[in-house]
C-alpha cells in the first residue's frame, strides 16, 4: 500500500490569508491538532492548534514565519512510512508532495484503517507490534513461536528506529486471543511494545493514538 491510494481532499488546506480563528475552527471541526498551509499550490508550512490558540483570532496565517522547509511525504512511499513520519512529527495530518508541490494530504486514522482493511489484514486478528535488536531478526523465527501458539502470520511490516541497532516489526495475527503468543515471543527476547485486538470493544480513537505513542522512532 502506497501513500498515493490515502491522499484525502476532505480536509481543507489553510491559506496565508486565514485568519487564525478560521484555522482553529477546521482544526476543531475535524478534531485534529494541525493542517497544512498551502499557497500558489506549493507547501508553505503547517499551523498547529496549540501554536496558533493563544495568538489574536483575527491575525493573518501570513504572519506567522514559516522560514523552515516543511515535512512532506511523496506519494509513492509506503503506508508504514507515512505512519513513521507522523508518529515523528506527532502530526495527525501530513502533507503529500512532490519537491514543494502540494498533492493533497494524508491523515493518520485511514493508514490505520487502510492497514486493517488491507488484504493481509481482512480476516478476524490481532495486531503486535514488536522490537527486538537487528542481529537476532528472523521472520521464519517470528513465524515459528507464533505457529507454535496456533497463530499465523498474515501481514508483516519493519522499519528501523533511527541510530539504534533495532528493528520494530508491526504483524498482523489471524487469531484473537495473544496472550500465550505474546507471552512466547517476551521470552525468547522480544519486547512488545503494543499490541491491538481488532475486534475489541476499545474506540478506534483511543486504539490509534496508543499506538502512535508506541511508534516514536
Amino acid at each position: 500500500m502506497i501513500v498515493r491510494n490515502f491522499i484525502t481532499q476532505d480536509i481543507p488546506s489553510l491559506k496565508l490569508t486565514d485568519t487564525v480563528q478560521y484555522a482553529l475552527i477546521m482544526m476543531e471541526d475535524f478534531v485534529i491538532q494541525n493542517l497544512p498551509v498551502v499557497e500558489d499550490g506549493k507547501l508553505i508550512g503547517y499551523c498547529t492548534y496549540n501554536t496558533l490558540s493563544g495568538l489574536d483570532p483575527d491575525a493573518k496565517l501570513q504572519a506567522l514565519d514559516f522560514n523552515v522547509k516543511p515535512v512532506s511525504i511523496d506519494p509513492s512511499h509506503s503506508v508504514i512510512n507515512g505512519l513513521k513520519l507522523l508518529s515523528n512529527t506527532r502530526f495527525d495530518v501530513l502533507a503529500v508532495a512532490i519537491e514543494d508541490e502540494y498533492l493533497g494530504m494524508i491523515w493518520s486514522k485511514d493508514l490505520i484503517a487502510g492497514l486493517g482493511q488491507s488484504t493481509t489484514a481482512q480476516n478476524d486478528g490481532s495486531v503486535l507490534l514488536l522490537r527486538c535488536n537487528l542481529v537476532d531478526y528472523s521472520i521464519s523465527e517470528i513465524g515459528r513461536l507464533v505457529e507454535s501458539e496456533g497463530g499465523k502470520i498474515l501481514g508483516l511490516w519493519t522499519w528501523q528506529p533511527t541510530s539504534t541497532h533495532e528493528i520494530d516489526v508491526l504483524i498482523k495475527l489471524n487469531i484473537r486471543h495473544i496472550d500465550h503468543a505474546t507471552h512466547i515471543l517476551q521470552s525468547n527476547g522480544y519486547t512488545i511494545l503494543h499490541q491491538i485486538n481488532q475486534q475489541s470493544s476499545d474506540l478506534f480513537e483511543d486504539r490509534y493514538k496508543s499506538l502512535m505513542k508506541y511508534l516514536d522512532i
